[in-house]
């Protein structure tokens, strides 16, 4: 078994990024990593940590190193604090729809993905201090929870996506390959609405540097009622997670967005075999 936490908030005008990942085995051992960045080549703020957790403990009240996560059982709210020497950080979750499953997508969830898979877009709340950078996080921002085993090398490449507007408006995409096919998650949400509307299929064409980084990405969502939505978004900053075990890396995107034309933030990763990525020129 495992089980893999994240959060995620984007502040375009401070062109600033934070994320928090944890993931717990079966074992009880955990990991985790806290990454600021914004534009230039290295994090602004990086916390790495790990151990290992006793098996009564939940993710309702969750620690480990300067992490300590709440989550209610309801799968509305969470709180995520981090109190270390490197940074400083408060963050409040509450969700503005329905935690979302991968598997009410035509395509599902591919089984050396994950069992199962919840994406959530939601308000946040809170702040974040590192160096002599101080900020206040929101509007919004986005969580996920996946648990189960992952074959990390069965991907050829994937791309995720995460995108939200001050109005209420959000896409969550993930655009896979593996095996030789193609596959597509996520939902579109609306403006007033508190129901996500799940994706059928994602038209993207994306553009990148002699770097192999994303910088931009066009996507047409199409969803389950005949709709489409148009995401539009501008990479400023990347931050680089390989994985030396897995032969695998990951490139996250801050991003400026524009969803059918509406000015918001968003999240690009794009995910490589290392190997290949190296070949297209990426550098870690």
């Amino acid at each position: 078994m495992r089980d893999s936490l994240f959060f995620q908030t984007v502040l375009p005008r401070e062109r600033l990024a934070v994320q928090v990942y944890l993931f717990v085995t079966g074992t009880g051992a955990a990991g985790y990593n806290v990454s600021v960045w914004g534009p230039g080549s290295s994090p602004l703020a990086l916390l790495r940590d790990g151990g290992r957790v006793p098996p009564e403990m939940d993710f309702d009240d969750f620690s480990i190193g300067a992490l300590h996560i709440r989550n209610d059982l309801a799968l509305r709210s969470a709180t995520v604090t981090v109190r270390s020497p490197q940074l400083s950080l408060d963050l409040q979750f509450v969700g503005m729809h329905d935690a979302f499953t991968f598997h009410d997508n035509p395509d599902g969830l591919p089984r050396w993905f994950a069992d199962d898979r919840i994406e959530q877009t939601g308000s946040i709340s809170g702040s974040l201090a590192f160096g002599d950078t101080s900020a206040t996080l929101g509007p919004i921002g986005h969580r996920d929870h996946s648990w189960g085993l992952r074959d990390w090398n069965a991907p050829q490449h994937w791309k995720w996506l995460v995108a939200y507007t001050p109005s209420g408006r959000a896409v969550n995409g993930w655009i896979w390959q593996a095996h030789g096919e193609w596959g597509f998650a996520g939902y579109v949400l609306r403006p007033g609405s508190p129901n996500v509307v799940p994706v059928t299929r994602i038209d993207a064409t994306t553009s990148y540097s002699d770097d192999a980084e994303q910088q931009t990405l066009e996507a047409i969502f199409h969803d389950v009622e005949g709709g489409t939505t148009l995401l539009e978004l501008s990479v400023f900053g990347i931050l680089h997670l390989p994985d030396e075990r897995s032969g695998t890396t990951i490139l996250e995107g801050a991003s400026e967005a524009l969803i059918d034309g509406e000015p918001g933030a968003g999240q690009f990763e794009a995910e490589w075999p290392t190997e290949y990525f190296r070949h297209l020129g990426g550098r870690a």
